[in-house]
């Protein structure tokens, strides 16, 4: 297998059977999207008229369950010389795609890549063959597209409730003198009453205010989550800075030792105790 070196690639530590051609690793792109952290590549060879069809299928999809559960958000891509193998079972049980679908050996399409990353790459497009390879290959591209996309956002209309509101209309209920419902003897006129003010109090102290969301958050992810994140990002990097700015100094304060200087004297000089100057009472 060759990767770029841009790519961090780790081989994973995977029980094969002895009769199965197969490896299986684990790639880190530099930039990826955020639902994307990994790639997990299973690279097949699959002989001509091999008895081990049931055993290759169900070893992928095992495989594949247990490095999904193991490395989250990850992708899957499974490619090589399936040769006559059928992916239909790999396909429905794994919810990947086959996307080769042009012949790669003569009239045969024996090599194929079946991923669940289809909707962020282009189609592959067939290539001559590498040295004395009779097989095709394939060139598969990322597809163009810009993280700052308008489409990749859907808003959505909430009503926040912080502290403050609620101290304002509690503070408001409070003093608020009801005359409306008060002075008012038919009941479902009071309840109406009641019902209006009540609303349109709550629609002035909790406005409502429009949320970005990315279809790569999580259901739970709220603004309030987002927020509190992002101080935490704020104050780690900030206290990183500190502490880098106080490892310089400490080095910039060194003692400086003479050049011959022996090891007893290295030794007085830097646990020399430090003079204090000061009245003894």
């Amino acid at each position: 297998m060759f990767r770029h070196t841009k790519y961090k690639a780790e081989r994973l530590n995977v029980k094969t059977p002895r009769e199965l051609e197969v490896m299986w690793v684990r790639l880190t792109p530099p930039c990826h999207p955020r639902h994307t952290a990994s790639i997990i590549c299973g690279l097949v060879y699959h002989p001509t008229r091999a008895p081990t069809h049931a055993l290759l299928v169900d070893h992928i999809i095992d495989t594949c369950d247990t490095l999904q559960a193991r490395y989250q958000s990850s992708k899957m891509v499974i490619c090589g010389d399936f040769n006559q193998l059928d992916p239909k079972e790999i396909e429905d049980q794994l919810s990947i795609t086959q996307i080769v679908h042009f012949p790669t050996h003569k009239q045969n399409t024996l090599d194929l890549i079946i991923t669940d990353l289809s909707d962020q790459y282009l189609p592959p497009q067939p290539l001559p063959p590498v040295g004395r390879s009779n097989h095709l290959s394939m060139f598969w591209t990322p597809a163009t597209t810009t993280s700052h996309d308008q489409d990749d956002h859907t808003t959505k209309i909430c009503r926040p409730t912080p502290d403050s509101a609620i101290r304002q209309i509690g503070q408001w209920l409070i003093q608020y003198p009801w005359t409306e419902v008060l002075t008012v003897s038919d009941v479902d006129r009071k309840w109406e009453n009641y019902q209006t003010t009540i609303t349109q109090a709550y629609y002035h102290f909790f406005p409502t205010k429009e949320v970005r969301n990315h279809p790569a958050d999580l259901p739970w992810i709220t603004p309030r989550i987002k927020r509190l994140m992002e101080q935490r990002n704020k104050t780690f990097y900030n206290d990183r800075r500190r502490y880098n700015t106080r490892s310089t100094t400490r080095s910039s304060q060194k003692l400086k030792l003479p050049k011959n200087c022996t090891t007893q004297q290295k030794f007085t000089t830097l646990n020399k105790p430090t003079s204090i100057s000061g009245t003894t009472n």
